[in-house]
C-alpha cells in the first residue's frame, strides 16, 4: 500500500505537469504540424480543419503566440469563417501585428460590414504604417498600393503608376489585374 504523503506528492506533481503551459510543446511545433496538414489538404475541407484543430491546441498553450494566432486568421479567412477571423485578429496587440495582418484586418472589416468610413479609416493607418517604415523602397510594395487604393489616398495613383513601371509588375501581372479591380471585387477576390 502506497503511504499518503508519496500519493499526495505525485497527485501534486501530475496536476502542475498536466496544467502547465511549459510541459506542452513549443509554438513552433504546431506551426510544423498545421503546416504539414495545410501542404496535403489541395482543398480538402477535413484537412482544413484538422490544421485549425492544430492552431487551436498550440494557442490553447500558447495564447499570445502572434505568429500562431495570424496562421489561425489565415485559415479561418480562407473558410469564410470571417467574423472569427476578425475577432482573432482584433485579439492581436496592435504593436505586434504586421501591415499585412493591418490590411487583412481592414479588408475582413469591409466585408463584413461594408465600405464604411471606419473601414476606410483603418486602410488610412494601414498606408501610414507602410510610409512609417520607409516604404516605397525601390518599387511600392503592392500591398502598400492596395491600402492606399482602398483608403481613397491621393497617393494611391502615383504609387500604381510607379509599380507599374517596375520591373516587378511585368513579373507579377496577376498583382496588376487585382491592384485595377473595382472595390468590391477586389475585396471578394481575397475574401469571397
Amino acid at each position: 500500500m502506497h503511504s499518503p504523503k508519496i500519493d499526495k506528492y505525485l497527485f501534486a506533481t501530475l496536476l502542475l505537469a498536466s496544467g502547465s503551459p511549459a510541459s506542452g510543446e513549443p509554438p513552433a511545433h504546431y506551426l510544423e504540424r498545421a503546416g504539414a496538414v495545410l501542404m496535403e489538404a489541395r482543398g480538402d475541407t477535413q484537412h482544413y480543419e484538422k490544421a485549425l484543430a492544430i492552431y487551436d491546441e498550440g494557442l490553447a498553450r500558447h495564447p499570445d503566440h502572434t505568429e500562431l494566432r495570424t496562421n489561425r486568421v489565415s485559415l479561418l479567412a480562407s473558410l469564410g469563417r470571417y467574423e472569427a477571423a476578425k475577432r482573432d485578429l482584433d485579439a492581436l496587440d496592435e504593436e505586434g501585428l504586421h501591415k499585412e495582418g493591418m490590411l487583412l484586418r481592414c479588408m475582413l472589416h469591409e466585408r463584413l460590414e461594408g465600405a464604411t468610413d471606419d473601414a476606410v479609416a483603418c486602410y488610412a493607418k494601414v498606408e501610414a504604417a507602410y510610409v512609417m517604415a520607409g516604404e516605397p523602397a525601390d518599387t511600392p510594395n503592392a500591398n502598400h498600393i492596395l491600402a492606399a487604393r482602398l483608403a481613397g489616398s491621393p497617393e494611391a495613383e502615383a504609387l500604381l503608376l510607379e509599380w507599374q513601371a517596375s520591373e516587378e509588375a511585368g513579373q507579377n501581372p496577376m498583382s496588376g489585374e487585382m491592384l485595377e479591380m473595382e472595390r468590391e471585387a477586389l475585396i471578394r477576390v481575397f475574401l469571397p
